[in-house]
């Protein structure tokens, strides 16, 4: 099991840990309902130095890998980023992972547990294309979240990030060995910035936000965050039985950049409205959690699987994400979620919960 590099100041803070994706990551540092509020009402930071990063070189890096992705990477200038999904050729998720724009290469921000089979899709469509994989090893990569992130940014680090479009980063050379790069994400629905580096474990900064005032929060309160916004996760909300039009959101597709593995399919879902599920939003009567796979039924009838699940603080209420199909339900329907025997009481909602 390999421990972040920020492990000390976790331990400092009290963390306590989990498994995830052959790391050791936290998991919370105190109740998940103060992590949330921070973000909520504050700002929070989270660390996920476990993440990979793959470099792309070569003059083909581009179509090579426009190739393989859902959105055009052709026309994105260098400072940008975007969310991509890999399909394979009926258009289902094999995986999905943010793609930054450099001048003179692209790098693949992936989670740790998607990484090997990320590579793996990489070499097998690569002929004699001149393009050139290369593992960034361990890179500092933390998000700062919360509505005076960019306050905070300014004064910890003395950049003015309020300018940043969403999904345009800014690249900072302490010197000609260190480069940091500081976007700005839409990862758990609120305001955000990540900032990483391949050249450093950023723990000058996590100590300067740490002194600022800002909370640490874990992977528990981070998966929160992100079911009340809504966000489908890979492994969790979609894989290779899932497909990319049941999940996607809209500004990972292309619909105009022509031909993809998987373009075809999703064409033809588009155009000709052959897509029978999606992913919908659940509010769950009584305290009891579902848990991904347990079926939704509508007048005895099953109509989906959750695929994510849990109590949110801010709602008071069970939520739930569910792959369900849109012509066996209606907005006011009564729904029933099978947890193991028990059926628990739902109706959809409209996505993001909060």
């Amino acid at each position: 099991m390999q421990e972040l590099r920020l492990q000390s100041y976790h331990d400092f803070d009290g963390a306590l840990f989990r498994a995830e994706g052959g790391w050791s990551v936290p998991a919370g540092y105190r109740s998940i309902d103060a992590e949330v509020r921070a973000v909520r009402t504050r700002v929070g930071m989270i660390d996920l130095s476990d993440r990979a990063k793959i470099a792309l070189t070569g003059s083909e890096r581009v179509p090579f890998l426009d190739g393989l992705v859902t959105p055009d990477l052709k026309i994105l200038p260098p400072g940008t980023s975007v969310y991509a999904l890999l399909l394979n050729e009926k258009s289902r998720v094999l995986g999905d992972l943010r793609v930054y724009v450099l001048p003179d290469s692209l790098v693949l921000d992936i989670e740790a547990a998607q990484k090997e089979n990320v590579l793996r899709i990489l070499e097998k469509a690569r002929v004699s294309d001149d393009v050139e994989f290369r593992d960034l090893g361990p890179a500092g990569h933390i998000e700062v979240l919360g509505p005076n992130a960019d306050s905070i940014l300014a004064e910890v680090l003395g950049i003015d990030v309020r300018a940043l479009l969403r999904d345009s980063f800014v690249t900072v050379a302490s010197n000609r060995h260190v480069s940091t790069h500081i976007g700005r994400v839409q990862s758990t629905g609120t305001t955000g910035y990540t900032i990483w580096s391949p050249d450093s474990s950023l723990s000058k900064e996590w100590e300067k936000f740490s002194r600022a005032g800002v909370s640490p929060i874990g992977r528990d309160a981070s998966e929160l965050l992100r079911i009340e916004a809504g966000i489908p996760r890979f492994g969790a909300d979609m894989d290779e039985n899932t497909l990319a039009l049941e999940v996607a959101p809209e500004s990972a597709l292309s619909f105009t950049k022509g031909c993809y593995v998987g373009q075809e399919i999703v064409a033809r879902g588009t155009y000709v409205g052959q897509v029978r599920r999606k992913l919908l939003g659940l509010r769950v009567d009584g305290d009891l959690a579902p848990v991904r796979g347990d079926r939704v039924s509508s007048n005895g009838r099953e109509v989906g699987r959750v695929t994510s699940a849990i109590w949110s603080p801010s709602l008071r209420g069970v939520i739930a994400l569910a792959i369900v199909r849109i012509d066996g339900v209606a907005q006011n329907d009564l729904l029933f979620v099978d947890r193991g025997g028990w059926a628990l009481r739902a109706r959809l909602s409209s996505l993001p919960f909060l």
